[in-house]
């Protein structure tokens, strides 16, 4: 799929590397963002989002390759350029149509004969490079001997002058994968003829670039005046961040399918993201917030302080003031801190059913469940390389069910300090509200997460404040011992 745009850009990061490397070492590996669109100049003034298979070959082709193929293990040897089979001939293949059978053993004596050619500077693709291999720590035969191949020659290949201006070139393998750690360590790390080169997500220029052309087939884009539609473009690239330019195709795609006009493109994107059709916040009347008090006081009694500052939270939530348009953070958070029978877990429920109609709406976690150290994977999951990674935590697949509701960490004082650590700017900001006697925190989805003061005091954010108000006495302690003496 291509897109035309305005203007001219600069090269991909990824992209100067490879061309500056290309007369310096004679292998390559690109990994990460191997399956995403790249922005491609095919001409000055002609900006496309390509795949890396067109985009990668063009690149190759301006830099001085005259012969360019590729291989994977479904379509085997492909001649790129030039496009009949002259090239796959010169290796040593039997070609068909400009294409030759695919094998590790035919890859392995091929990758030789391809890196000693003579004759104007060749290139060899090897995309899907991770499927050549079935486990990485236990090599079969063919799998050995193609990477030691490979290794030996990546230092017995030898630059040599091409073109007008006599440049140095090697006979170039570029191999792509999903990880750098796909391929055997003993063949990237430490080899400095092999060069790895990371593609990261697109920045916020490759997305505006791209942006900038999607808009103009959304509806009403047509008729817009251009500080709207640039209000628009910018509050995309915002709401877009981490996003693949795959991912704003298809939200683009999303939103001309169901008609979702070019200003609340937003709405598309929650679509894409959570797959909800209809925002929640959206729905919840004005009225129904403004006379929120008298509805909380009829269920909490005795917390006028509570209850105002909670309300604050909700009117920011519903009005969306001071949210990031980038998104990723919950709409609001609360630490609610009192004795026993208060109404902290009242006034939860309250704001739940004020929100959602319905008090037992909310996720409820009893948090003395998760007093064991390793509970909090338990909630988000386990790390990567560890088993039930791909399953997600308790947290996680619950927000991922009910992207819109009201979260309860009741009794949090009970888990393991730990847990703590997944909320490190809430800690801090509690911590620094107990030296001034604040009974409770709200700050700007909304987490209720239920302490006891004197237990948390106790622990690993009590701890950070004692800590912090002994260094204020030991300072005054020591402003004050001079007077004494006088």
């Amino acid at each position: 799929m291509q897109f035309v745009l305005a203007g001219s850009v600069e090269k991909a990061r990824w992209l100067r590397d490879l061309l500056r490397f290309l007369p310096l070492r004679s292998q390559f590996v690109l990994s990460g963002n191997t399956r995403d669109l790249q922005i491609h100049e095919p001409a000055p003034g002609q900006i496309t989002a390509v795949p890396l298979a067109r985009a990668l070959p063009d690149a190759l082709k301006d830099a001085g390759y005259r012969r360019i193929a590729s291989f994977d293990l479904l379509n085997g040897f492909r001649a790129l350029e030039p496009g009949d089979d002259s090239f796959l001939t010169q290796l040593g293949l039997t070609t068909a149509n400009g294409a030759a059978a695919a094998g590790l053993d035919l890859l392995s004596a091929t990758l030789e004969r391809h890196v000693g050619a003579e004759g104007e500077p060749a290139a060899l693709i090897i995309d899907f490079a991770s499927r050549l291999i079935t486990r990485n720590e236990a090599l079969s035969p063919a799998e050995h001997q193609l990477f030691s191949r490979a290794l030996i020659l990546s230092h017995s290949a030898r630059a040599r002058p091409a073109g007008d201006r006599r440049q140095p070139f090697f006979n170039t393998v570029i191999w792509i994968v999903d990880k750098e750690g796909d391929l055997p360590d003993w063949f990237l790390i430490g080899n400095p003829r092999v060069r790895h080169i990371p593609i990261g997500r697109p920045d916020h220029l490759a997305r505006r670039n791209m942006i900038r052309s999607l808009m103009r087939g959304l509806p009403g884009a047509q008729d817009a005046a251009p500080s709207e539609l640039e209000k628009s473009i910018e509050g995309f690239v915002d709401e877009t961040e981490g996003l693949l330019l795959l991912d704003l195709s298809a939200v683009a795609q999303l939103a001309r399918t169901e008609t979702v006009s070019f200003d609340r493109i937003s709405d598309a994107v929650r679509r894409f993201k959570v797959g909800v059709t209809e925002d929640p916040w959206r729905k919840i009347s004005r009225d129904k917030i403004s006379s929120a008090e008298e509805f909380i006081k009829l269920r909490v009694k005795g917390q006028a302080h509570a209850v105002t500052h909670m309300l604050d939270i909700v009117k920011r939530a519903v009005t969306g003031i001071g949210q990031s348009p980038r998104g990723g953070r919950p709409r609001g958070v609360a630490f609610l801190a009192g004795p026993t029978s208060v109404g902290k877990t009242e006034l939860a429920k309250t704001i739940t059913s004020l929100l959602f109609g319905d008090d037992s709406a909310y996720i409820r976690y009893d948090m003395s469940e998760f007093s064991a150290e390793h509970s909090d994977q338990r909630l988000i999951g386990a790390p990567p390389g560890y088993v039930g990674y791909d399953v997600g935590g308790e947290l996680t697949n619950a927000i991922r069910e009910k992207p819109f509701s009201v979260l309860l960490f009741d009794e949090i004082e009970k888990a393991h300090p730990r847990i703590l650590d997944k909320f490190p700017a809430s800690a801090r900001r509690w911590c620094s509200h107990l030296g001034t006697r604040r009974s409770s925190l709200f700050f700007g989805n909304l987490h209720r997460i239920h302490v006891q003061p004197g237990d948390l005091y106790a622990r690993s954010v009590g701890r950070t404040c004692r800590q912090r108000h002994a260094r204020r006495d030991v300072r005054g302690s020591k402003e004050e011992s001079p007077r004494r003496n006088r």
